[in-house]
């Protein structure tokens, strides 16, 4: 997958790397999410975001995320590591 900066650079203005990793942990710390949640609240924050687009972010993010330790995912749902 192409990196979560490419992404952002090409599909909105509204994030940065560092605020949507931010974004991906707060709902994180509310408890396990899929990506469609995932999805749902970064279309939320970026109005002008389709939720395709959205979702893309999302699988980017938690790519990334995933790599670093920070999360996990386990079948469809996305965990804060331990």
């Amino acid at each position: 997958m192409v990196s979560l900066q490419f992404l952002i650079d090409n599909m909105c203005a509204n994030f940065t790397v560092k605020s949507m990793y931010r974004l991906v942990e707060a709902m994180l710390a509310q408890g396990p999410c899929t990506i469609s949640e995932l999805a749902h609240g970064i279309a939320d924050r970026d109005r002008s975001l389709d939720l395709g687009s959205a979702r893309t972010l999302a699988e980017g993010a938690v790519e990334a995320l995933a790599v670093s330790g920070v999360i996990a995912v386990q079948d469809d749902h996305i965990y804060r590591a331990e």
